[in-house]
């Protein structure tokens, strides 16, 4: 009966590993920490900019199916086209990398970024016209 357990306790492990997003997997910041929180980032785009609550939700994923809800403090750094912005400058649709620390089951946003629009010609990550 013990070893049944041990062996449905690893494979429940390894499925939430390839079940999460590879991008929404925390990346500790220093190996063998104590901290009571943890250091990660995303790629996304803005779902819902909430300045009641401080709150932005960015869908993540293959076809934008999970969203992440970031708190956004006074401390967080937001930058539009390298210049410094405030929560009420996100809008709904704009792509996005973030930074955040998860804290008591909570995402707090560290940094946000949003990403330049891909110009006309331009596939995503490119940096200008394809040439040939």
């Amino acid at each position: 009966m013990w070893r049944r357990v041990q062996i449905l306790s690893a494979i429940g492990a390894m499925l939430g590993l390839i079940a999460a997003p590879a991008w929404v997997r925390a990346e500790q910041s220093m190996p063998g920490s104590t901290s009571a929180h943890t250091d990660a980032s995303l790629e996304g785009t803005v779902k819902k900019v909430n300045p009641a609550t401080s709150t932005v939700e960015v869908s993540i994923g293959r076809f934008g199916l999970w969203a992440k809800t970031l708190e956004v403090s006074s401390d967080t750094e937001i930058r539009i086209e390298g210049r410094k912005a405030s929560l009420e400058d996100l809008h709904e649709g704009e792509k996005v990398k973030a930074s955040y620390e998860t804290r008591v089951g909570k995402s707090f946003a560290t940094s946000i970024e949003v990403m330049p629009a891909p110009q006309p010609g331009e596939t995503p990550g490119q940096a200008g016209p394809r040439t040939q």
